[in-house]
């Protein structure tokens, strides 16, 4: 096979399913997704590592089928990666400039960029992002890209999202045993919140909630910026542990249940909907059940009320009401719950719709489902912004070469460090 090109590849490393997307950028804008390969994710629990061999297995079989799909060799790959370890934080930086006479340019906002980046955070962990939210003329004037003003001192608001090391080292060298390079890291909450909202969403604020099986996400949006970013060590396999328990059944069929029948409101299970029948019991494989529709939904209706209190008490803590205010945008496997939008709209007393993966040509076929914005959204964000990501993780791996002793401290710390640089708001 020829190796890829213009195209980037990107990997979810999601808790049930692997997912590599091959794709380049359309000249009008879109993504044309050239190959697709999807794995049962093996060795990674709630975003995170559990067992290096059995995952990177799992990596090159998806691999395999990309490489298969878009008959290209792929070499390098960006990947998105989650968890509870995923924190943030916004900080500020400011810099004086050189000359009232001269207008704003690229340099000053990389100078700017680099004081607000400069925080301190504990060893366990690496700054994974450093995003500009936006930037400030003078104390007067904010703008989302001041290049060309002109004024004697920039500000910048900066929102740092950061990771531990220990989990991007495992997740970056998993990947390497499956036979490719790391391009970039980032994370998934991040870049899957970055494709699922709109532009409005983001002006007006909105609150990107990732419902997927190991993980919970929150990726918040204020006045046309991002302002949060965390994820909760709950998601949709904890509501196919509780069908495995009030089912008396296998996960496996639980999760069947769950993905073919589930509901998340009781009230809107049809009068007319016919019993579940559950299979897989011991010690008769053959062995069937069936169970009412309903009681399925009732299991299912009490764990997503416990995620959106768990949701409600995280916005409290972070004082994310204005987002929540905007609206709330679903994405992940949970959103495919009939019903999770309205249920969701009423716990949190806000508008909430299941986001849409938006204009994808090619193979899309395994894309549409709000379960693959991981991928897209990293393949999106690779895309978007990949020369800025490459050209900070050089500048870190040659900065950090000589004293960090092995390529993943300098690559995490790197990566995704200049990321719409120039304009956050796009």
């Amino acid at each position: 096979m020829p190796p890829t090109s213009t195209a980037s590849v990107a990997i979810d490393l999601g808790s049930s399913v692997i997912t590599t997307v091959v794709g380049e950028r359309h000249e009008l804008g879109h993504l044309h997704i050239l190959g697709v390969g999807q794995a049962p994710s093996v060795g990674i629990e709630a975003g995170q590592i559990t067992h290096v061999s059995r995952a990177a297995a799992a990596i090159r079989n998806s691999l395999d089928q990309a490489e298969a799909s878009s008959a290209r060799e792929i070499l390098s790959v960006g990947v998105a990666v989650s968890g509870p370890h995923l924190q943030s934080m916004n900080n500020r930086g400011a810099v004086a400039l050189p000359s009232f006479g001269e207008p704003i340019r690229d340099s000053d906002l990389i100078r700017a960029i680099d004081s607000g980046r400069a925080v301190t955070i504990n060893t366990a962990s690496t700054l994974l992002h450093a995003i500009p939210r936006f930037y400030v003329v003078d104390s007067e004037r904010r703008s989302f890209d001041p290049r060309g003003q002109h004024g004697q001192r920039l500000d910048v608001s900066m929102h740092l999202v950061t990771a531990s090391q220990s989990a991007i080292q495992n997740a970056a060298h998993c990947v390497q045993n499956a036979g490719v390079d790391v391009e970039l890291i980032a994370a998934k909450p991040v870049v899957a919140a970055e494709r699922a909202i709109r532009s409005d969403e983001k002006e007006f604020g909105g609150l990107v909630i990732g419902l997927d099986a190991g993980v919970t996400s929150l990726t918040a949006y204020e006045d046309g910026a991002i302002s949060h970013t965390s994820a909760m060590q709950i998601g949709t396999a904890h509501i196919a542990r509780d069908l495995s328990i009030g089912l008396h059944c296998t996960n496996d069929e639980a999760r069947r249940v769950m993905q073919s029948h589930g509901y998340a409101i009781p009230q809107l299970v049809p009068d007319s909907a016919p019993d579940i029948e559950l299979h897989g019991f011991s010690p008769d494989p053959d062995q069937s059940q069936v169970i009412a529709a309903g009681f399925v939904a009732e299991i299912i209706y009490a764990r997503v009320c416990e995620i959106i209190t768990m949701i409600a008490s995280r916005v409290t803590e972070h004082q994310l009401q204005h987002a929540v205010n905007g609206g709330i945008i679903l994405t992940g496997a949970g959103a495919l719950l009939n019903g999770v939008d309205l249920l969701f709209s009423k716990g949190l007393e806000t508008p909430a719709r299941v986001a849409s993966v938006g204009d994808v040509y090619g193979l899309t076929d395994k894309l549409s489902k709000p379960d693959s914005f991981g991928a897209v959204g990293m393949l999106d964000w690779m895309l978007d912004s990949g020369d800025a990501m490459r050209a900070n993780q050089s500048s870190n791996l040659r900065r950090h070469a000589e004293g960090a002793g092995s390529m993943f401290g300098s690559l995490a710390s790197g990566v995704a460090g200049l990321a719409r640089v120039f304009s956050p708001n796009s």
